[in-house]
């Protein structure tokens, strides 16, 4: 039986590469995003693409988001939840905007895309599959503080304790829940950062390593190795001298 996956944010970036990725492998791919536009032209490229326009932070749209994905596909064997957005802010003039519209697609989203769709994965679970999937995409961001980040870094943070909290509660109903916290990826997003990413990565490698951390039943996944390590081992410093290096690091 031909498998099904939900991907959003995937007008552009990495959500873009995972659903040309996962129709090459002949999987049907529902492609969740706000830009009507791109979703078509993404849509173009294979015939196993099908678009879906919604705004993920829109509560009444998302209430009836479940019984539309339910309508268009068989069954939903794996669920990505990769739509995310970056603001800067400035600490002497915190802009509580920022942190709204931040957290309204990083975190409250996601939850909502839980509450509403986890009946879909609950019930592939329950079919012929046995099993079904959910990622959850986050940050290496929130392992150690960076300048301007408060808005990210925080929502980042909170959404990896959701996953992994969520992990626990799910335990036994046949989802596998993996955590997917990436590096610097090369997209449109971090195309506007003005700084040195290290540690790059090119997107279809990144939506490959992903693909792959879902396959395995990864739990979580940290990518690239170098700078989840270099960030872990940061946060074994003590913590004044760590201030110190984070402080280093402003611009």
């Amino acid at each position: 039986m031909q498998k099904c996956c939900v991907i959003t944010g995937a007008s552009s970036g990495l959500g873009r590469e995972l659903a040309l990725q996962y129709a090459a492998d002949g999987w049907r791919v529902l492609a969740i995003a706000r830009s009507e536009e791109r979703l078509l032209q993404l849509s173009q490229q294979s015939a196993l693409i099908q678009p879906l326009v919604l705004d993920l932070t829109d509560s009444a749209a998302m209430e009836k988001s479940a019984g539309i994905i339910a309508a268009v596909l068989p069954s939903v064997d794996l669920l990505i939840l990769n739509a995310g957005s970056c603001e800067y802010v400035d600490a002497d003039n915190l802009e509580l905007a920022a942190f709204d519209r931040t957290f309204a697609v990083n975190f409250f989203a996601v939850v909502a895309a839980v509450k509403y769709w986890l009946p879909l994965l609950k019930n592939s679970a329950a079919g012929n599959s046995g099993r079904a999937q959910l990622a959850i995409v986050s940050s290496l961001a929130w392992l150690f503080p960076f300048t301007r980040a408060e808005a990210y870094g925080a929502s980042k943070a909170a959404l990896s304790y959701f996953t992994d909290s969520l992990r626990l509660d799910l335990t036994g109903q046949g989802i596998q829940v993996s955590l997917i916290e990436p590096g610097f990826v090369d997209t449109p997003l971090t195309r506007k950062n003005d700084f040195a990413m290290p540690f790059l990565l090119p997107v279809a490698d990144a939506a490959a390593r992903v693909r792959k951390a879902i396959a395995d039943g990864k739990l979580r996944c940290r990518f690239p190795l170098r700078l989840s390590f270099s960030l872990q081992l940061l946060n074994l410093l003590p913590y004044s001298f760590r201030q110190k290096v984070a402080a280093g690091l402003k611009r």
